[in-house]
């Protein structure tokens, strides 16, 4: 009687088989962190073997910060693509469509997040994530000075603190009763954000700052923003 031949294992391309175990490892990095996540973790969620997650992967650390690196690309080219579709050259929309796009990646795409912002945020790749983050608040303040006819380096603590509230706002959806799911999420998110920020911007573009009401002027320090020379009060 003939032996039943064992179907062959399929070969995949190299760049096949380490998005495999990208993914595998984001996941797992996610869920387990990098102190406790191992490598027979990541080999059992891509279905490979241990030599073959080190084949593709690299190493632990190497491993870790190559889904550093592919998780904010990601987001990097996401967040560019989606600000730069517009074609009316409107400031509100253009920032509109990047906080979208922004926050469309953190929604459907939350083991990524967690790896780049939650697993990373301290230890020893803290300092590749600063960097990573520096390179989102550059792409925040590009897209800014050119919406509000302003200096980049005018416009760089706005852009500091847009990309802080918008991460503080992500880990708020993360770790809380989020009020909305789904594929309203980026939008709702979005549309809070806008909220919050928009105003200001617009006052900015207008060449106006906001200072504190009159009789508080000497206790709370300067009077004028940053990139400003039209100080405006809340009784204009």
């Amino acid at each position: 009687m003939t032996p039943t031949a064992r179907p062959a294992r399929q070969r995949l391309a190299p760049e096949v088989r380490r998005r495999q175990v990208l993914d595998a490892a984001v996941a797992v990095f996610s869920e387990q962190g990098f102190h406790g996540a191992s490598m027979d973790d990541v080999a059992a969620r891509a279905g490979l073997s241990k030599p073959m997650v080190y084949a593709h992967g690299g190493s632990k650390d190497e491993l870790f910060a190559a889904c550093l690196h592919r998780e904010a690309e990601r987001l990097l080219r996401s967040v560019e693509a989606a600000a730069t579709e517009d074609t009316s050259n409107d400031p509100q929309t253009r920032l509109w469509l990047g906080l979208r796009a922004f926050f469309h990646a953190l929604t459907t795409r939350r083991a990524g997040w967690t790896v780049l912002y939650r697993q990373a945020s301290t230890g020893e790749f803290a300092g590749e994530i600063d960097a990573l983050r520096g390179r989102i608040v550059a792409q925040a303040a590009a897209l800014m000075a050119e919406g509000l006819g302003m200096p980049q380096e005018a416009v760089r603590p706005y852009a500091h603190t847009l990309v802080g509230a918008a991460e503080g706002l992500a880990d708020w959806w993360l770790t809380g009763p989020a009020p909305v799911t789904g594929d309203d999420a980026a939008d709702v998110l979005a549309g809070m954000l806008m909220s919050a920020a928009w105003p200001g911007l617009d006052a900015l573009r207008s060449g106006r700052v906001w200072t504190p009401p009159q009789d508080q002027r000497g206790r709370t320090g300067p009077e004028r923003g940053i990139g400003s020379s039209s100080p405006v009060s809340p009784e204009d």
